[in-house]
């Protein structure tokens, strides 16, 4: 039915381009220097590298003595039944012949060089002639009439393939699974679409322990993880007896999430030594510039100090109370300075006030009071209240600080991770470094750092 169907399509591609002519279509010289011509190619054939001849309707491949130069030809969409008339294109690397009704692969004995052969939707019922190329790697044969194991065993004579389709052929026989797994370089395999898939049991397990160099079967690809979890169910079910694999399997599972759970510990440490070492840098640097150290220093520093091995604790016997304690302290510590300050800054202010007699003032309005000064050189008296005022934005940061380390704190002591708490806080030390807290936030999150670490 095909082949009277290639028949028909000849007649009427032929009697579109010609309405004169009788018969199916043919590969005449002219033909194919009107097809270079259309394709963008060169009027002399030898040196033509591609050679468009697909869908035309042909029936025999013919007059291509000349194309010795051609690399890749298309025939696919045509009537050929027989692959033929190729002896002369030895540089020939891809041939694209599928869509024809080919019934045996042959004729190719010139072309040693071919690496690429698509073959797919033709009559082909066995697979042989490849130990005439050498170097093919991709073999397409898909949509044939192969059935069984016998049937392949022309694949051993091409040890090289590396890509391999063989889907919605009649393959029913599990024996092929054999010749497939003595191909070594086998990479790409497509299998689906036959009836030997429902007969192999576990067989994406089978196909990918057996295949060694199997790296995509179907439509997923083969990860170096699964081949390790397939490997170990292969070992279970064939040393320790049948249905030990899933076992294996999920133990070799189980070792492979605890390593990349290492690996990303070790990633951490080493951030962390790199910031530990860049703030250690940083201090050297303001320790020789003589600048001065913020008023809590103390605090963070003894904090920082317990943390470590050989300091008053360490980390892990402290409780995350205790630890969250510690960096409340010092907030409070550095909350009650300001207090103080801005106390103090109110009581200097009302004395300045109490200062200027009453007669004075009564007397001599200007002597109490004197001439404008520029806005650019402000008052003592304006100055001391705008030191005020930043005391109370100072303070009101502080509280905001307080606040969010309690909220940390429940949520370090809740379902959240500890690292999202550590991204908050140390997100919060940027907003606050103008109000003086920077390095009690900081100290929050050292302490988190080693909550996290151990």
């Amino acid at each position: 039915r095909r082949l009277t169907c290639a028949r028909l399509l000849q007649v009427m591609v032929r009697a579109e381009h010609d309405p004169e002519a009788d018969g199916p279509p043919r590969i005449t010289t002219k033909e194919l220097r009107a097809l270079c011509k259309e394709h963008g190619g060169y009027h002399t054939p030898g040196i033509n590298d591609k050679l468009y001849l697909h869908y035309k309707g042909y029936s025999k491949i013919e007059n291509l003595d000349e194309y010795t130069g051609v690399r890749a030809l298309w025939l696919e969409g045509n009537g050929f039944s027989r692959l033929e008339g190729l002896e002369k294109l030895g540089e020939l690397r891809c041939l694209y012949a599928h869509q024809n009704c080919i019934l045996r692969i042959e004729g190719l004995a010139q072309c040693a060089k071919l690496t690429t052969l698509q073959l797919s939707n033709n009559f082909i019922r066995r697979v042989d002639g490849l130990h005439l190329l050498p170097n093919l790697q991709t073999l397409q044969i898909s949509h044939n009439s192969l059935a069984t194991a016998g049937d392949l065993l022309g694949l051993l004579h091409a040890p090289q393939l590396s890509v391999l389709d063989l889907s919605h052929n009649r393959i029913d026989d599990p024996g092929a699974v054999s010749v497939l797994e003595a191909l070594p370089q086998l990479a790409v395999l497509q299998l689906h679409g036959n009836p030997v898939v429902n007969k192999i049991e576990q067989y994406r397990r089978t196909l990918v322990s057996r295949c060694r160099a199997l790296t995509y079967l179907d439509d997923r690809p083969v990860f170096p993880e699964d081949r390790l979890a397939t490997e170990a169910w292969a070992w279970g079910e064939a040393e320790l007896g049948k249905g030990r694999g899933l076992e294996c399997e999920r133990e070799e599972r189980a070792r492979q999430r605890e390593e990349r759970d290492q690996s990303q510990r070790r990633n951490i440490e080493y951030m962390r030594q790199v910031t530990d070492d860049a703030k250690a840098r940083a201090a050297a640097r303001h320790t020789a510039a003589g600048l001065p150290t913020s008023a809590h220093a103390a605090v963070v520093d003894a904090a920082a100090a317990a943390a470590e091995p050989g300091g008053a604790a360490t980390a892990g016997e402290h409780s995350s109370q205790q630890l969250y304690s510690r960096a409340l302290a010092a907030v409070e510590a550095k909350r009650r300075e300001l207090q103080e300050r801005q106390q103090q800054r109110k009581a200097a202010a009302s004395d300045s006030d109490a200062s200027v007699p009453l007669a004075v003032v009564t007397a001599s309005p200007a002597a109490a009071f004197p001439a404008a000064q520029p806005e650019s050189a402000p008052r003592p008296q304006e100055e001391e209240i705008q030191q005020a005022g930043a005391g109370d934005d100072d303070l009101d940061a502080l509280d905001e600080t307080r606040a969010s380390l309690f909220s940390n704190m429940n949520f370090l002591l809740g379902p959240e991770p500890p690292l999202k708490c550590l991204k908050r806080l140390q997100a919060e030390t940027r907003v606050r470094t103008s109000c003086g807290v920077e390095s009690t936030v900081a100290s929050g999150a050292s302490i988190l750092k080693k909550r996290i670490d151990d």
